[in-house]
């Protein structure tokens, strides 16, 4: 009896230890000092998918493979924290950030050692979390009702899940990475990390450590500790790397070679660690004639476009304007805090027929200078140098009939008024009326249809 009274408390704290044991997200092994398993957590038995009775008694290097290292470093007294180990898990290998401590007995002798060890998947989440590398656009924030941009979202989303690259070549300023960050987020990747690299903007000498990672002391200015790449910050997710037409060609040689083997070393490091990383490419460049001037690899190039995607400009997709024009004024005079500016039809009509080289970008600019003037401005100075002959600028004249100073007061009301007078003005030609309009015949139908106007 004195027994039992002497043994419960420690029952009792022993049932608490291990279920605040099996709370934790971690995987913790407890063993003695020759590495028998003594106990371990349900996060240990789910990480390393073994069953508990099979794993207890067992020699804890059968689980990890560097244990002895691990047992001699602690032993020692080094510290062992957040340490990268490759553990592999069937055909599988993973990687994770291991802890070990050890115990001692009331001689102060070793007799156990305690190992953490979490999914190095939770740490890439956790920096991307805080770091905000991660994606907050879906196809829902692409805006545009036009068939060229309905296709393309269409053709986007049927592709998401795929594993295979993506290339993006487009025109500067046609949102290349808001529709990577759409296609990531429609994914079954989308719970992991969307990491951007721009890189154009990294000098030659980084891009490597940049998207590799390096290790102590392997140049001049690193890091202690070392610093992991954008591949790993990736892992599970989606790389996007912009402006590839940009990559140094040693690194094109690199970047293959990863794609194709799924894993990376750390520059100065012989530790290989593997990477599941879904890669979107996007350029403004031709790249096949990159590759035709020997400044770009066919290999490459064919490893990237598994899946090809071209985003139309805004010149060929002009009845998206009107709404791309609502939605910056409404944006912009709330981020500016200040009221929607009046604006006069010729200003409307000219931002429809001008071609935009600059694509939603520049049209996102000029509304911003738009509410932040108050309206004060006109198209050709805003967006031309005065030295520029902006008789060449690709604005079609204004129709005869549009009032100069008539304010703008709904978008689609103008856009009804505008079609009835064209339809009259042309003879219901609707042809001519498309053309005016800078819209395709289908969609001008549709327009018809909405603002239910017969053409006879």
């Amino acid at each position: 009896m004195r027994e039992k009274k002497v043994d419960k408390p420690n029952e009792i704290a022993q049932h608490y230890l291990n279920t605040i044991l099996d709370t934790l997200t971690l995987g913790v092994f407890t063993a003695d000092a020759k590495g028998t398993i003594l106990s371990l957590n349900q996060a240990a038995t789910r990480l390393m998918n073994i069953n508990k009775e099979f794993a207890l008694g067992r020699y804890i290097g059968d689980f990890i493979p560097n244990w002895t290292h691990i047992r001699d470093q602690v032993i020692k007294g080094y510290k062992y924290l957040d340490e990268e180990t490759v553990i592999h898990i069937g055909n599988r290998k993973e990687t994770f950030s291991l802890n070990a401590y050890v115990t001692r007995d009331e001689a102060g002798a070793v007799d156990g050692i305690v190992t953490s060890f979490r999914e190095m998947q939770r740490v890439y989440k956790l920096v991307n979390k805080y770091t905000g590398m991660n994606a907050r656009y879906t196809f829902e924030d692409i805006i545009g009702e036009s068939n060229q941009i309905c296709k393309i979202i269409e053709y986007a989303k049927t592709i998401a899940d795929s594993p295979s690259t993506v290339l993006i070549q487009a025109d500067s300023g046609t949102g290349k990475e808001l529709f990577a960050q759409a296609i990531h987020n429609f994914s079954n990747r989308n719970d992991n990390g969307f990491v951007a690299v721009n890189c154009g903007a990294i000098p030659a000498t980084l891009i490597e450590s940049e998207l590799f990672g390096y290790e102590e002391g392997a140049f001049t200015g690193a890091k202690k500790g070392g610093r992991m790449g954008k591949f790993e910050l990736a892992n599970g997710g989606t790389l996007f790397l912009d402006e590839i037409g940009e990559m140094p060609l040693d690194m094109q040689v690199k970047l293959l070679r990863t794609i194709q083997e799924g894993y990376i070393t750390r520059v100065g490091g012989d530790k290989v660690i593997p990477v599941d990383v879904r890669i979107i490419a996007a350029t403004n460049r031709n790249l096949l004639n990159e590759v035709d001037n020997g400044t770009f690899r066919m290999d490459l190039y064919y490893r990237l476009s598994v899946i090809p995607m071209n985003i139309p400009p805004l010149r060929d997709r002009k009845e998206d304007i009107p709404l791309l024009i609502k939605y910056f004024l409404s944006m912009k005079s709330m981020k500016l805090q200040k009221d929607i500016p009046e604006m006069t039809n010729e200003l409307y009509h000219q931002l429809l027929s001008y071609n935009w080289p600059g694509n939603i970008r520049e049209l996102e600019n000029f509304i911003e200078k738009f509410v932040n003037l108050d309206g004060n401005i006109d198209l050709a100075g805003a967006l031309f140098p005065s030295h520029l002959n902006h008789k060449n600028i690709g604005i079609m004249p204004v129709p005869d009939f549009v009032s100069d100073s008539e304010p703008l007061v709904s978008l689609e009301e103008l856009e009804h008024k505008t079609i009835i007078r064209t339809l009259e003005r042309l003879n219901h030609n609707v042809s001519q009326v498309a053309r005016t309009l800078g819209i395709s015949r289908n969609t001008l139908y549709q327009k018809l249809k909405k603002y239910n106007i017969a053409l006879d």
